[in-house]
């Protein structure tokens, strides 16, 4: 150990960092340098965002709460088969379509949906591409890059859910503005139409039981309509009555009970003028702030090790000759397999 060496205070360890500014500055321009190339060559990426509520949120808007509607003697039934009970069908709430968003299924058909091509050229007519070809999966096998492209559109995609409001917010990330706008709008048709087919196979299964109870439920729905009529007719001054505005409202929940969509849009997907990322200013602040705190780690661990062997001179010794010595046999490894594949080649030659 040489004694003639200070102690390793905060103050030396500073001080000896500081020294090595040039050591902390190199390291700090070499990080914004990549941050700044990263962001010109990384291709630019878009997102599309839309929303939409669940049918649930449209008849709260619609009738003024749901649990008066669940607990009317007179539409307890209805409200019940329709999931507005106490035993609600899941498939109606919000966290049903974001499980539904990134199923397989629905990101397969997706994927095969056809969309205007982002490549084309100015003046070229119209051509369309599927939103699988644009992520440029190279696999011969088909099965396998579908495979490929769903786990990598669900890592772009992203969902929201509000549990108080039953809004669902759709977010997907594209190479090409208009891309990610008509993707996001698709792949929200895709639930309409998803949700509506799941239905219509359910009652398909049970089409026997429906075809009774659809034409009861038509009948009821006529009946309804024409009690309203009748009721109007009969009560002419019906506002002047508490009574009669309550019947008034249950007849009018009847009515929109049987008309409530299965989801409502709220925003559709529109083509975003800023690119989501890259974000230069935001990349190369960030590359600066890192690469300061990087640079100055370099430089304190220079500081550190330089401390180390100056305490530990027949250990540095070692590790110097060893680290010479492995690198010498790397470097001479190298040439020696390039010259033997280089001589084989030659010989098959």
């Amino acid at each position: 150990m040489d004694s003639g060496s200070p102690p390793l205070t905060f103050p030396v360890l500073l001080a000896g960092t500081l020294s090595r500014w040039r050591i902390a500055l190199a390291v700090a321009g070499g990080t914004v340098l990549l941050a700044l190339t990263l962001a010109v060559i990384l291709p630019p990426t878009y997102r599309g965002t839309a929303s939409f509520v669940t049918t649930d949120a449209g008849l709260k808007l619609n009738t003024g709460g749901l649990s008066d509607l669940a607990t009317d003697p007179g539409i307890s039934g209805i409200a019940t088969q329709l999931g507005l009970g106490s035993s609600r069908d899941r498939s109606e709430s919000p966290l049903f379509y974001e499980q539904l968003l990134s199923s397989r299924e629905l990101l397969t058909r997706l994927l095969l949906s056809r969309f205007p091509d982002p490549g084309m050229r100015p003046g070229v007519a119209d051509d369309s591409v599927t939103l699988l070809s644009t992520l440029r999966i190279r696999d011969d096998d088909p099965q396998r890059a579908l495979e490929t492209a769903v786990k990598r559109l669900r890592r772009r995609m992203g969902v929201k859910v509000d549990l108080k409001t039953n809004l669902v917010v759709l977010t997907l990330d594209a190479r090409s503005s208009r891309l990610a706008a008509d993707a996001a709008n698709r792949a929200v048709a895709l639930v309409s139409a998803f949700n509506k087919e799941q239905r219509v196979s359910r009652a398909r299964a049970r089409r026997d039981f429906l075809e009774t109870r659809v034409a009861a439920a038509q009948a009821e729905l006529r009946a309804v309509e024409d009690s309203q009529k009748a009721f109007y007719e009969r009560n002419r001054s019906w506002q002047n009555s508490p009574s009669l505005i309550v019947e008034d409202r249950r007849l009018r929940r009847q009515v929109e009970v049987n008309n409530t969509p299965v989801i409502t849009v709220v925003d559709r997907a529109v083509a975003p003028r800023r690119r989501e990322w890259p974000r230069p200013w935001l990349m190369l602040v960030t590359a600066a702030v890192l690469g300061t705190g990087l640079g100055a780690l370099t430089a304190a661990a220079g500081e550190l090790t330089e401390h180390w062997a100056r305490e530990h001179p027949e250990q540095a010794m070692l590790l110097r000759t060893t680290l010479t010595r492995v690198l010498r046999e790397i470097a001479g490894v190298l040439p020696g397999r390039r010259r033997s594949a280089q001589a084989r080649a030659a010989r098959a030659a």
